[in-house]
């Protein structure tokens, strides 16, 4: 086996290692390249601001003023910059007074703008209200937009509302009952009773609102009525909750309003008795004659000729459509719309909607316009213009859409129908791509979004690596710099370990030459001649592997006792 010295046996060894390090180095510098182009950039996400809003919970009594805080926490440790916000309150529990960064009130909402300070951690603000009845009444959150010091949208992990009680003044009664009820159109059944708690009315399909008349007992009661409104066919419920002067006491009156199915009632229908119609399983007679009073609004009694029978009929004073009663078999008289010229009935049926007001309202920065609108100018009904958008390439749009705030704080687009005068919540469309629904576009424009953040994370995460990328090349220059050093360094050791080596070689060979002079000369036997032609002359090629393994030989070849002339010449 072969064996180095010991100072070469380290010098091949650390000669190793270096190329080791330098290919692992080299190895780690493609890999993070790799790793780093072989990110999705889809998961390259910048982690937004979390924050809570909180608010107290004070208690008051009635005619006294009452503070309620509201605070913005930053819950992510994360510096906030603004927030705007839209609270809601009773207006008539409670009377907006005035607050820090807050304005509005007047119709049970307040606008609440705040801005950080300080370690931009918190945003508070105090709000004051007057308290006007006694009981329990709460401030909610309708809207908010909360941003960082980076103008970047926070998080809400929690939205809280601030329960307010209000107490009442010593001595107020605790009497919640009714002292009257009346309801239109309709009659309450049974007749009313203080005691009585439940109560049932019967309703056209054409009705869509009951007018309720309750008062209380006692005047410092208050009474909410709430459900009668937007009544749907079949059963409705109404209630009537009548609060005592104590705002402790409460008591709750029901109204079941069954909105009936089919045709407008008719009354005092008298059925012709020979004429009669089939619809699905059910056999209808003509009326001859009924109360023309009852007609729907927008259609005038007149005489009409049926199958060669004279009845009455109602005919639209604007409308194209013609009405004949019908007698059910429970002796009941409805309204259909008859079509003269397919001899058939139709259930007469109206969609009616309650009346609303939207206020219109600029977009700010964050709100994006429905694509492929234009702007545009509406007329309002009563006098006035207001900005709004309308479809790209119609000369003569139908509707127009503008931003606006409805009633209980909710900001959205609007649509308004320039010919009948009517509002709907705007559901996004795409005008003249009929194949997109409102959904579909939202996830493109969420996706496009998404795209833009993820090309400017990436253009960041490309800095990051090239920063990375030239600390490592900088290293392996080092390195490699380091390498040629000690590389030099054992060259020369080895150069002047091979200067000693000749050195001693030559003196040996002096000493060798002299010592056979002095000896008798002698004549050597053929034998010893063929010696002479054992000995090895080795010319060392200039690789440094080979001259180390012909030093090796040299220094280890045995010693057999013999005469000089073992020694071995080595040309250098």
């Amino acid at each position: 086996m072969r064996h180095l010295p010991d100072g070469k046996n380290r010098e091949k060894r650390d000669k190793h290692m270096k190329k080791v390090n330098v290919r692992k180095m080299a190895a780690g510098l493609a890999m993070t390249c790799m790793l780093a182009l072989s990110v999705p950039f889809g998961v390259m996400t910048s982690f937004a601001a979390n924050a809570r809003i909180a608010f107290s919970d004070p208690t008051v009594t009635v005619g006294e003023e009452v503070e309620v805080t509201l605070k913005v926490s930053s819950t992510s440790g994360d510096a906030l910059g603004r927030s705007s916000m839209m609270l809601a309150y009773d207006p008539a529990v409670l009377e907006f007074v005035s607050g820090t960064d807050a304005s509005g009130g007047g119709a049970g909402a307040v606008s609440v703008k705040q801005t950080a300070g300080g370690d931009g951690k918190t945003m508070t603000s105090t709000l004051t209200f007057r308290a006007l009845q006694a009981g329990n009444t709460q401030i909610t959150v309708t809207t908010q937009e909360v941003y960082d010091a980076n103008d970047q949208i926070v998080t809400i992990d929690k939205q809280g509302s601030s329960a307010v009680t209000i107490q009442a003044e010593d001595g107020a009664s605790a009497d919640a009952s009714l002292s009257s009820l009346k309801v239109s159109p309709g009659t309450l059944t049974p007749q009313f009773s203080a005691d009585v708690t439940e109560y049932s009315v019967n309703v056209g399909p054409d009705v869509t609102k009951l007018a309720v008349s309750a008062e209380a007992a006692d005047s410092s009661a208050t009474v909410t009525v709430n459900g009668s409104s937007d009544l749907q066919m079949g059963e409705n419920t109404v209630n009537c909750v009548v609060t005592a002067g104590d705002g402790q006491t409460t008591k709750t009156y029901v109204i079941h309003v069954t909105k009936m199915e089919g045709g407008a009632e008719a009354g005092g229908a008298v059925a012709a008795g020979d004429l009669t119609v089939v619809l699905g399983d059910v056999q209808y007679q003509v009326a001859k004659s009924f109360d023309v009073t009852t007609l729907p609004e927008g259609f005038e009694g007149f005489t009409y000729n049926y199958k060669g029978q004279d009845i009455m009929a109602g005919k639209g004073i604007q409308k194209d459509l013609l009405l004949i009663c019908l007698v059910s078999p429970e002796g009941e008289g409805k309204f259909y719309i008859y079509n003269e010229e397919k001899d058939t009935f139709s259930s007469y049926m109206e969609v009616s909607t309650t009346s609303k007001a939207i206020i219109v309202l600029e977009p700010d920065e964050t709100v994006t316009v429905p694509y492929g609108f234009t702007e545009g100018i509406m007329n309002l009904p009563g006098g006035g213009q207001v900005s709004g958008w309308v479809p790209e390439g119609e000369e003569s749009p139908k509707y127009i859409i503008f931003y606006g705030m409805n009633w209980n704080g909710n900001k959205d687009f609007y649509r308004y129908d320039l010919e009948e005068n009517t509002i709907q919540r705007y559901f996004q469309d795409v005008p003249g791509q009929p194949g997109i629904s409102s959904e579909q576009y939202k996830d493109v424009v969420v996706t496009y979004k998404d795209l833009l953040h993820d090309y400017d994370m990436r253009g960041i995460v490309i800095i990051f690596l090239a920063i990375v990328s030239a600390g490592l090349v900088v290293a392996l220059v080092v390195v490699i710099k380091k390498k040629g050093s000690h590389a030099a360094v054992g060259k020369q050791e080895i150069r002047e370990k091979k200067s000693r080596k000749k050195e001693s070689g030559e003196l040996l060979a002096a000493q060798s030459q002299a010592a056979t002079r002095e000896m008798p000369v002698e004549e050597e036997p053929e034998e010893e001649e063929e010696e002479e032609d054992d000995f090895e002359f080795v010319e060392l090629d200039e690789e440094e592997d080979q001259a180390e393994d012909l030093q090796e030989k040299q220094e280890t070849k045995p010693d057999n006792g013999d005469s000089d002339d073992d020694f071995e010449f080595i040309d250098l």
